[in-house]
């Protein structure tokens, strides 16, 4: 039923879509053979006018956070929206053979989780700058690292013929604590220091240190979990069968929670599909001194076999399979009262501002010709030349906002008619304009004009609709697949920057009154 309604509603479009484009050749077509007639006889006058919208704000309960390009880590506190602290999970997977040896010490267990970065060098040194990190980077906050006790399934428990979808809203249990500590980013953290302990079996010495450098060289955050555990759990494991397959090794071990604690930081976007788990140890391999030439056990010759020798090895574990977030807010922190406006919205005259925030935060419902009579305008007849939603920033947001915002059927979950009859011009727009010499960001627009022509038209116009505001993802985008095009919106949502828009509701005494959110329409209007 669910793609049938997809499917309908996309050939509506197409259908919608092409109709429009017709119409709109047709129309160009009319005006070239009376182009002249219109300067000199006046037949037809251009005109603009504005008509005033109701938008107000909605929480968004929850997100699908499983995967996605980024996952959120940390903890970030705005004077806008609040609090949010986060926690990511995630099963490992095999990488090969897991064969370790007969006598193995660890000596170290590390988890690799890269940043975000621009190389910003210029003398060679390398100098980075982290990216996607939004708060203060220079306040520390708790990292705990965890055994997951909850198995992630891939397929619905409740109907298994479909994929399992994860929410940000969602509870994750934990066993074993693997690390705790306080924790910053750091942009200088490039090289990995292992300290050797085992290669002479005396584990109170350190006989060598590994310096390991990733390459290309860049920053990433290293952890260090307890050793006992993967001796316990992965290296006494080895011949149980384990690590046979997948299916044996998730099931053993489900995989890890990293939980993000404290009231004030940063919040960091990472690429965790290039995260690992890695065990460095130390194992006895038998050796042939013959092989390499060398006196191993001094005994003044070379051609000794088997002898034992202590030699250092790596094997790594990938952050792989199913990967997931949980997104904990608390708006009770934020200064201007935000859960009063989501839970008494105002959706009669409107608000004086919108919050629109990304990861499971926040959005804006808008509503267009309320009161209005639409029929009045349809009798007009007016050409619609363009039509415009514009938002501008307030000044009481952050400047870090995000670079586009998405506008869309709220009522249908779906897109605008505009989004694909105007695909090849940016379809709707949305995308953040900022200031050129100062960079802060000014407004962001929407054109739906299309959309606009097709409601006011006087024979068989579509229905008005509600519109929601939210945080644009690259999801969003619609898909072409067969033809077909998907109008549905998605709800992945991983981008946590918010924005604090002008709304409608700005008393015209007010400075900012000309900058309210409004919905202006130029139009032609025949003469004759």
């Amino acid at each position: 039923m669910f793609m049938t309604k997809k499917i309908v509603n996309s050939l509506k479009y197409i259908g919608l879509s092409s109709l429009i484009l017709l119409s709109v050749i047709a129309c160009e077509r009319d005006f070239e053979n009376i182009g002249i007639g219109l300067v000199d006889n006046n037949e037809f006058t251009t005109k603009d006018t504005v008509f005033e919208v109701i938008a107000y704000n909605k929480n968004i309960d929850s997100s699908r956070v499983d995967g996605v390009p980024q996952y959120l880590l940390g903890v970030y506190k705005d004077d806008n929206f609040g609090f949010i602290k986060t926690t990511f999970i995630s099963q490992l997977g095999l990488s090969g053979s897991t064969s370790f040896g007969d006598n193995v010490s660890i000596d170290a267990v590390i988890l690799d989780i890269p940043y975000y970065v621009t190389d910003t060098s210029t003398t060679g040194i390398p100098d980075f700058k982290l990216d996607s990190i939004i708060g203060d980077q220079s306040k520390e906050y708790n990292l705990s690292v965890y055994e997951s006790g909850t198995f992630l399934n891939s397929l619905d428990p409740l109907d298994p013929t479909k994929i399992k979808r994860y929410y940000s809203n969602e509870d994750y249990s934990v066993q074993e604590l693997l690390y705790s500590s306080l924790f910053k980013p750091n942009r200088n953290d490039t090289v990995l220091y292992v300290n050797r302990r085992f290669i002479d079996s005396d584990p109170t010495t350190v006989d060598d240190i590994d310096t390991i450098k990733k390459s290309p060289l860049l920053p990433s955050i290293k952890i260090p979990l307890d050793t006992l555990f993967f001796r316990n759990n992965f290296i006494n494991q080895e011949n149980t069968g384990v690590f046979d397959t997948f299916d044996n090794f998730i099931n053993h071990f489900r995989g890890i929670v990293i939980e993000a604690d404290g009231t004030d930081g940063s919040l960091m976007a990472l690429a965790m599909s290039n995260a690992t788990i890695t065990i460095y140890y130390t194992n006895t391999v038998l050796t042939s001194e013959s092989l390499i030439n060398v006196d191993l056990n001094g005994d003044g010759d070379t051609d000794d076999t088997d002898v034992p020798v202590r030699t250092k090895e790596e094997m790594a574990f990938p952050i792989f399979g199913i990967r997931s977030n949980q997104y904990k807010r608390d708006y009770s922190q934020s200064l201007v009262n935000i859960n009063n406006l989501f839970d008494f919205p105002n959706t009669t005259n409107g608000e004086e501002k919108l919050y629109v925030q990304g990861a499971s935060g926040s959005m804006s419902v808008i509503e267009l010709f309320k009161g209005i009579d639409l029929d009045e305008i349809r009798n007009k007849n007016w050409l619609i030349n363009e039509a415009n939603v514009i938002l501008y920033w307030d000044e009481s947001s952050s400047t870090n906002v995000p670079e586009k915002l998405l506008l869309y059927r709220f009522d249908e979950n779906s897109q605008i008619l505009d989004v694909f009859s105007e695909a090849q011009i940016n379809g709707i727009g949305g995308d953040l304009e900022r200031d050129e010499d100062t960079n802060k960001p000014i407004k962001y627009k929407f054109r739906i004009t299309d959309y606009i022509s097709e409601v006011l038209k006087s024979e068989e116009p579509i229905a008005l609709e509600r519109f929601g505001l939210k945080v644009f993802h690259l999801t969003d985008n619609p898909n072409f697949l067969l033809g077909i095009t998907d109008t549905i919106i998605k709800d992945f949502s991983w981008i946590a920057k918010g924005v604090v828009l002008k709304g409608n509701n700005i008393d015209e005494m007010n400075s900012d009154y000309a900058k309210r959110l409004k919905l202006e329409i130029f139009y032609t209007i025949n003469n004759e």
